[in-house]
């Protein structure tokens, strides 16, 4: 066992359909994720196990949450980026669109979400939900209408999102190194299936180089730690590299991993959603996002 871990792998809940996006919610000591077939957002606690949080919740995928404390939320049946307020008991309050359009064109199917300390909101903007190729369809098969899958930043109003990178096939998972010097995007695809590093800075991301390539299935949801080693998603487990893009560690799980999130008490807990179940194990480290 890597000297990262600290116990053995725990199955919480199983018998889903196909588990994303975890989100830790620490006010609440709760686990937020998805079902995308099964169309809603569930939440895992200790003391409560496990529960759904939002029904008909729009094929909903990836996660996060933003500077309000908001859950922002990928839609896929609706293609769009909602923010999701929370009631002072963690109940589902309120929905807001954030992007639904490039200017006259629909996006193609928002897939994962992450917040910057300054507040600004990227996303990634795959054709996994509404085309039928290079894996399962997740949403509702329709018309591919923008010529291309970016990363986008939420702009000013929801038809018009700010593209960051243009250059990657089929960007899916996002990241960022603890000091948001860095920006990780996963290439999801037959293809590539590899992860590439760019250089971040006023929103803006530059210099785009390979960072790793997955040795099983293609790289999915990814986190960092508190060292900067980054934690990814991947066929047959979690793969740990360290900031040079060496591989140092690997969680073997028996279903295909798809998203990761830090959480627990000390933020050292490292939850798993794969395919059908959420597992958790515990390590030596903790969450490095910078707020």
């Amino acid at each position: 066992m890597s000297d990262l871990l600290a116990g053995e792998l725990e199955q919480l809940a199983t018998g889903l359909s196909f588990t994303e996006g975890p989100v830790w919610l620490a006010e609440h000591g709760c686990l937020l994720f998805t079902d995308i077939p099964g169309n809603a957002i569930l939440r895992w606690s200790g003391e409560n196990g496990l529960t759904t949080w939002m029904d008909n919740a729009h094929f909903a995928i990836g996660l996060t949450r933003d500077r309000a404390g908001r859950v922002i939320s990928c839609e896929h049946s609706t293609r769009s980026l909602t923010a999701l307020t929370l009631s002072p008991n963690g109940a589902l309050q309120g929905r807001e669109v954030l992007a639904n359009a490039h200017g006259t064109c629909v996006l193609n199917s928002t897939n994962d979400v992450i917040c910057t300390s300054g507040g600004q909101i990227l996303f990634t903007d795959p054709p996994f939900g509404v085309r039928n190729l290079e894996g399962a369809l997740h949403g509702y098969q329709q018309a591919q209408e923008i010529a291309g899958a970016f990363v986008f930043a939420v702009g000013p109003a929801p038809d018009a999102p700010i593209p960051v990178v243009t250059e990657i096939y089929r960007p899916n998972g996002l990241c960022l190194s603890p000091d948001e010097r860095i920006l990780y995007v996963s290439d999801s695809s037959e293809t590539h299936h590899k992860v590439i590093a760019l250089d971040f800075a006023g929103g803006a991301a530059t210099n785009a180089r390979d960072f790793a390539v997955m040795p099983v299935g293609v790289p999915d949801g990814m986190r960092v730690d508190a060292e900067g080693r980054l934690w990814v998603a991947g066929g047959d487990g979690v793969y740990i590299y360290d900031p040079a893009g060496a591989q140092i560690g690997h969680v073997p799980v028996p279903e295909m991993v798809t998203n990761i999130e830090f959480g627990g008490a000390a933020l050292s807990e490292l939850f798993i959603t794969a395919t059908t179940s959420l597992y958790r194990i515990a390590t030596t480290t903790r969450s490095g996002r910078a707020w």
